[in-house]
């Protein structure tokens, strides 16, 4: 494809349970569907950004934008807990289809940014990607049933994403060499008082962690 596409960035409000937080580097990413035909990314982030629910993703794909609606550093509820670390490890990214949605552009948009994640973190697709229903076989079965109705196999898709990254542009290698401020709070001998800190720290709105040193 060899086109380079937007990320919009519209982060869900953090009072919601689907935004449970959190400061990881991610080490793979799942590949879903909404399993919802004809709803778009700004329709899904309307629902995700208007109530409490049980479940949440970190990218709605569409034909017209990639939403970037939870920040890849922090958790999202879209596996089972039960069956999968994902939650805490995985990029969540959903694919919207059907209705009205152009599936080329739609499909186009979801293998270059599965592309673009292998790129900026150094995953390799066949190992790094996971399809939802491999990792909750007896209940899921998304992104294949959406791929089935456009004569896609989830091999296919992997194929797309390495073919995609031999292509894609290196959006953040120079970002890889950077140099990071980090900004200290304070050092506590008793971890309670580190952790009344963490707790004055959250509730102003930062994401803070505890590091211990000897």
């Amino acid at each position: 494809m060899e086109t380079e596409y937007k990320i919009t960035t519209m982060l869900l409000d953090q009072r919601w349970k689907q935004r449970p937080g959190g400061n990881r580097i991610p080490r793979y990413a799942v590949a879903h569907d909404t399993g919802n035909e004809g709803s778009t990314a700004q329709q899904n982030y309307k629902y995700f950004n208007s109530r409490n629910l049980e479940a949440s993703a970190h990218v709605f794909i569409d034909d017209r934008e990639i939403l970037l609606v939870i920040p890849l550093s922090e958790k999202a509820w879209h596996v089972r807990s039960q069956v999968s670390d994902a939650n805490d490890w995985a990029v969540g990214v959903e694919l919207c289809h059907g209705g009205n949605i152009i599936w080329k552009e739609a499909y186009q948009r979801y293998v270059w940014f599965f592309a673009w994640l292998c790129r900026n973190y150094g995953w390799n697709p066949d190992h790094s990607v996971k399809g939802h229903f491999q990792l909750d076989h007896a209940r899921r079965t998304d992104p294949v049933s959406a791929f089935k109705k456009y004569g896609v196999t989830f091999q296919h898709f992997l194929q797309a994403v390495e073919a995609e990254l031999n292509t894609i542009s290196p959006v953040d290698d120079e970002k890889k060499h950077e140099t990071l401020y980090r900004v200290q709070i304070g050092s506590y001998r008793q971890r309670e008082n580190a952790l009344e800190m963490l707790k004055l720290a959250k509730k102003a709105g930062f994401d803070p962690v505890i590091i211990k040193t000897k």
